[in-house]
């Protein structure tokens, strides 16, 4: 093929629109992380406040790269370099993490894992807008979008083999090199196809276009376009406190209701399972279940989601609220295989809902936001939401240690219904902003 004729092909947008397939294989090396420490820290002796010690310091890590690695892109114009670089770090964290044979070890390499995954997705989100077409910009966040979901199924089926049939640690290490191999394979195609875009754009760019903001905000709720201030903090505590009167109020409160309920149910999740008599193969199953339901409702409600509206919201945090209130009934009586199904219909309340809230929310927010003010308004919803998936963290495993299993399941089911109650009283009585905005 003449040298002219790979130049043409690699510059044309729709081959640099082809990495967008590495979204897929990053969401398997992110969620494998997330599957790997919890079931590593147990297999370890650990407990179930060292798996929420964990899940505290991953997002704290995650806040952290949120805000270096945003700071970063639209400083230093370079993207090639810093996307191929994480990408590959990434890659070697699970058997990192998998070979490092301590908790404080696990830990370490959990928090490195989630520095550089918010490095990708703060620089594969630019890429979309730098390096493709303004009209292809809504279908490739989109295919972004499916693509990362579709990957967290995947991250859980590659440990299920192996985790079967080799046991518990040598099948939790051959399930981190399989990680890494995929990793390595996404790594592969980042070098393959993304070069440098013909002109660089500072992250407020995305605040222009609403499919590309609701996508980037889905793919990791926190975009930081500023170090937070502790004048950031003091003004969120006061317009919390003037509710119902700001919109924006209103959702960073939910927001921050719904991430602390997420993070009450599933830090202690894995634990809970294993507490019950289910093998590292029947936690893996039950995850890989709900990815997939995650997955299908993330295709089927592509149409519905287009012009979505509060009442989806609300609605979607009911389910979920039910889907959390079944797993406090069933870990009251359920045991070994048992649980293993009750886990499933939750599961599918659980799962079904979480697109439905996530894609819906980001919308209310980018129709609430004033222009002018974006940054700041980004940051106070972006700290609040932060600070609730930490909170969440620790104290599920509070909760548990001292009242059991029951008690935080419920309190966290209480947490998103209270989140649907603050949306739908607010938009019942002014109406949804959002009725005007196509998502994709």
């Amino acid at each position: 093929m003449p040298p002219s004729t790979l130049r043409a092909r690699r510059d044309d947008p729709r081959a640099l629109a082809k990495w967008l397939y590495s979204w897929l294989l990053v969401g398997a090396v992110s969620y494998a992380l997330g599957m790997l420490a919890p079931l590593l820290i147990l297999e370890l002796g650990g407990t179930v406040l060292e798996v929420s010690l964990a899940s505290l310091t991953y997002y704290a890590s995650l806040t952290a790269g949120s805000i270096i690695w945003g700071w970063a892109a639209d400083v230093v114009p370079r993207r090639r370099p810093p996307v191929i670089a994480s990408a590959a770090g990434l890659a070697l964290t699970p058997t990192a993490m998998a070979l490092s044979g301590s908790i404080p070890g696990i830990i370490a390499w959990y928090a490195v894992g989630a520095f550089l995954y918010a490095a990708l997705v703060v620089y594969l989100n630019l890429l979309v807008v730098e390096t493709t077409d303004r009209g292809q910009w809504s279908e490739n966040a989109r295919r972004g979008f499916i693509y990362l979901v579709t990957g967290s199924a995947v991250g859980t089926a590659l440990g299920l083999p192996s985790v079967a049939l080799s046991g518990a640690l040598p099948g939790l290490l051959r399930y981190a090199e399989l990680s890494t191999a995929a990793g390595a394979a996404g790594a592969a195609i980042l070098y393959a196809f993304v070069r440098e875009p013909p002109m660089t754009l500072e992250r407020r760019a995305l605040l222009s276009f609403p499919n590309v903001f609701i996508s980037r905000l889905t793919s990791l709720p926190l975009i930081f376009l500023s170090v937070p201030r502790l004048f950031d903090l003091k003004a969120l505590g006061k317009r919390i406190r003037r509710i119902p009167g700001s919109e924006l109020s209103v959702l960073t409160l939910a927001n921050a209701l719904f991430s602390a309920s997420a993070q009450m149910f599933f830090t202690v999740y894995i634990p809970y399972e294993e507490s019950v008599g289910l093998s590292e193969a029947q936690v893996l199953i039950s995850y890989l279940y709900m990815s997939t339901v995650n997955a299908l409702a993330a295709a089927l409600l592509a149409d519905e989601l287009r012009r979505p509206s509060y009442r989806l919201a609300s609605r979607g945090m009911g389910i979920r609220a039910l889907g959390m209130l079944a797993a406090a009934a069933f870990s009251t009586f359920t045991v070994g295989p048992d649980a293993l199904y009750a886990t499933m219909l939750s599961f599918t309340f659980i799962a079904f809902a979480y697109t439905i809230i996530t894609v819906t929310m980001n919308a209310l927010l980018y129709a609430s936001m004033v222009p002018g003010t974006r940054g700041r308004s980004l940051g106070a919803y972006s700290t609040a939401g932060s600070l609730s998936f930490m909170i969440g963290s620790l104290v599920s495993g509070l909760i548990v240690r001292s009242f059991g299993y029951q008690l935080d399941f419920f309190a966290s089911a209480a947490t998103v219904m209270v989140a649907a109650a603050v949306v739908e009283l607010y938009y019942g009585s002014s109406g949804s902003t959002a009725e005007s905005i196509e998502v994709y």
